[in-house]
């Protein structure tokens, strides 16, 4: 076949497939989500179709759309979002849309008792000033003047000094025993102990990520979109997390990005270990 029908050969297929695409409404299933706030009941609107839904309490929901329609996601707690349907949008399994917390803040408030100005010598004269209130005013006695023992004063000033001294001796102490430690930490380093523990604070972290991803995700993601079975799913993770890249964008939570490398990777998994 010439180059030139080949090229009009796969435009037309494209131009086929594209107009299936705008013709045929597809329900679209996607997750919101926030790394603070609680998702639950976040509005899903279609202003192309005018057709809504809400959140689920996972932050799940599904839609029917069209190629180019578009979506707003709106809460009192987010800021809006739109997102277009295009072709990708289509072809992929799960819309992962993260949301933007909006930052109530009250506007200025200025609070001027008396109709204050800022300027000291004309406010004096607005402020009322009364006389102030003491013990002695009332006429009260100082009983805790009266009843104090004599050498009380003396007593407490001695105490003052004990704990002076006492501190003094309790801080002269430190140098040795941050020597001491040294000593050990230095040891550990020789014996390798450190290295060790280095390498067990990465491995549980990597454990924290992949656990934290698969409650992000939920099971039915990984067995019904990605056709990982469920006895697979943890080592799926650990297969993925290998990839370099993967490490970064789960250390980042960006999780639109880590759904669209477990979607390129599961392939080649269920391959490599016969799921297909």
């Amino acid at each position: 076949m010439k180059p030139w029908l080949k090229l009009a050969f796969v435009s037309a297929i494209n131009l086929t497939a594209h107009a299936s695409y705008a013709q045929e409404p597809i329900t679209l299933e996607g997750r919101v989500y926030s790394e603070n706030i609680d998702v639950s009941a976040t509005h899903v609107l279609n202003t192309t179709s005018k057709k809504a839904t809400i959140t689920r309490g996972d932050g799940f929901f599904d839609i029917v759309v069209r190629l180019n329609d578009t979506l707003v996601f709106s809460a009192v707690q987010f800021k809006r979002k739109e997102v277009v349907v295009t072709p990708s949008v289509l072809e992929s399994k799960l819309l992962i849309v993260p949301l933007q917390e909006v930052l109530t803040q009250l506007e200025e408030v200025v609070v001027t008792p008396y109709n204050l100005t800022g300027d000291m010598g004309r406010d004096l004269d607005r402020v009322p000033v009364t006389s102030v209130i003491t013990s002695h005013s009332l006429g009260l006695l100082n009983k805790k003047a009266r009843l104090r023992p004599k050498g009380m004063g003396v007593t407490l000033r001695l105490n003052k000094y004990l704990n002076l001294v006492t501190g003094y001796d309790t801080l002269a102490l430190r140098p040795d025993i941050r020597l001491d430690l040294k000593i050990v930490r230095l040891a550990d380093d020789i014996s390798g102990r450190t290295k060790d523990l280095e390498k067990y604070k990465t491995l549980v972290g990597e454990l924290d990520q992949i656990e934290a991803i698969r409650l992000f995700f939920t099971d039915f993601v990984f067995v019904g979109t990605l056709k990982i079975p469920e006895a697979h799913i943890n080592d799926f993770l650990n297969y993925c997390m290998v990839d370099k890249a993967y490490k970064e964008v789960a250390k980042a939570d960006d999780m639109a990005s880590v759904y669209g490398l477990m979607e390129a990777k599961a392939p080649g998994y269920r391959k490599n270990n016969g799921l297909e």
